[in-house]
C-alpha cells in the first residue's frame, strides 16, 4: 500500500489516541454536527461507487457510539432552533443526499431502532429520469471494463480488478472536480457505451409511493436537491433558481407537506446560490464543507456544513468529525465556523 494511503488511513487515530482531536476539539467543535451519507446497504462488497454506500450495520455501529458519547439525535429544524440557545449539550443531525430507495428500506429502520430524526434530500430527477447521474454511468462502465481510456484528457486506466476499479472510480471523480472537460470525455465514453444513466439512476431511486411512505415517519423530514443534480456553480443564475423551485414544488405536490431545506448538488455553493436558497423560500441549505455547527451558523444558514460518514468510519474518525478535527486540516487551523 502507497505511504501516503498509509498515513492519511492512520491519521484518525493518531489524532485521537495522541490528544490532537481533543486539543483541536477546544477551538473546532461546536455544539452540533450535520452528517452526510448517500446509500445504506446490506453490504457494499460489490460496490464500486464505495463511498456513496454505507453498510446498514455500520450505520447502526456509528448510531451506537454516538448514543455512547451521549451526543442527541435531532432533526434539522430542532438543530436550527438550538443555534440560537445556549448550549444543550452535543447534538447532531443525520442527512442522505439523492433519494435513494434504501433510504426507506435500510436506513429507515435502524433510524427507528435509535429514534433518531433524519432528513433526506432528494433530487426529483432520480424519480423520473431527468436527473444527470453521470456517476451511475461511470460506474457501470468502469464494472465493465478492465482498462478504460480518456483520449480527450489522455487518460488511461487499468482496472482489472474491485480494488482497482474503485480507485478508478474516485480519480475520475476527482478529475471531473478538477477539470471542466472531463466530464464531457465521461459522458462520451458512457454513451459510446450504450449506457442509460437515467434508467440506472431510476432503478436505485425511491418512487413517489416510496416517497409519501418515508415522509409519513415522524422521524423524517424530506429536503430538496435540485432536479438533474448539475453544479450550480456552472450554470446560469436562472438555471439555479429553476432548479431549486421546481425541485421543492415537485416534492411538495408528491408528499402534500412544505419542504423547507435544501442540499446543494456537489455541495457547490457561493454566496449567488445562497442568495437564491434565500429568495426561494427555503430555511436552510447543506454545503459538503467539513465542519461543525456553531451558534453563528445562525447567520449562515444557507451554507452549513457537514461531515461524511463512510462504511470505513470507525471511533477515532468519529471522534475527530465531532471534535472538529478535518475542519481544522482543512481550513490549515483557519476559521472554525465553516460556511462559503
Amino acid at each position: 500500500m502507497d505511504a501516503r494511503v498509509i498515513l492519511k488511513s492512520s491519521a484518525p487515530f493518531i489524532a485521537h489516541y495522541s490528544g490532537i482531536a481533543r486539543a483541536l476539539a477546544f477551538r473546532y467543535a461546536g455544539p452540533g454536527t450535520i452528517f452526510l451519507l448517500h446509500s445504506v446497504v446490506d453490504d457494499i462488497a460489490h460496490y464500486i461507487d464505495k463511498d456513496l454506500r454505507c453498510p446498514a450495520l455500520v450505520l447502526e455501529r456509528i448510531l451506537g457510539w454516538l448514543r455512547d458519547q451521549g451526543v442527541e439525535f435531532v432533526s434539522l429544524d430542532e438543530a436550527v432552533e438550538r443555534l440560537g440557545r445556549s448550549s444543550l449539550g452535543k447534538f447532531c443531525v443525520f442527512t442522505f443526499d439523492d433519494g435513494y430507495a434504501d433510504n426507506l428500506t435500510h436506513a429507515l429502520p435502524v433510524m427507528e431502532r435509535f429514534d433518531a430524526p433524519f432528513t433526506v434530500y432528494v433530487a426529483t430527477g432520480m424519480i423520473n429520469g431527468e436527473i444527470d447521474g453521470w456517476w451511475f454511468g461511470l460506474g457501470e462502465l468502469i464494472r465493465t471494463r478492465e482498462c478504460l481510456e480518456l483520449p480527450e484528457l489522455g487518460c488511461r486506466f487499468d482496472c482489472p480488478d474491485l480494488a482497482r476499479k474503485r480507485r478508478t472510480f474516485v480519480a475520475i471523480r476527482t478529475l471531473i472536480d478538477t477539470n471542466s472537460e472531463a466530464l464531457a470525455a465521461v459522458r462520451t465514453a458512457i454513451a459510446v457505451s450504450g449506457i442509460d444513466c437515467h434508467e440506472l439512476a431510476r432503478a436505485e431511486s425511491l418512487n413517489p409511493e416510496q416517497l409519501r411512505r418515508l415522509a409519513a415517519s415522524p422521524l423524517v423530514t424530506i429536503g430538496a436537491h435540485s432536479v438533474r443534480h448539475i453544479n450550480f456553480q456552472r450554470a446560469p443564475a436562472a438555471e439555479v433558481e429553476r432548479e431549486m423551485t421546481t425541485s421543492r414544488r415537485v416534492l411538495q405536490d408528491i408528499i402534500g407537506r412544505e419542504v423547507k431545506h435544501f442540499a446543494y448538488p456537489f455541495g457547490a455553493c457561493g454566496s449567488r446560490e445562497a442568495q437564491i436558497a434565500h429568495s426561494a423560500g427555503f430555511r436552510t441549505a447543506v454545503t459538503t464543507q467539513r465542519g461543525a455547527l456553531f451558534p453563528e451558523h445562525v447567520n449562515h444558514l444557507y451554507a452549513l456544513p457537514r461531515e461524511p460518514i463512510y462504511a470505513k468510519d470507525n471511533a477515532s474518525s468519529l471522534r475527530c468529525k465531532i471534535d472538529g478535527t478535518y475542519r481544522a486540516f482543512h481550513s490549515r487551523l483557519g476559521d472554525p465556523v465553516a460556511h462559503m
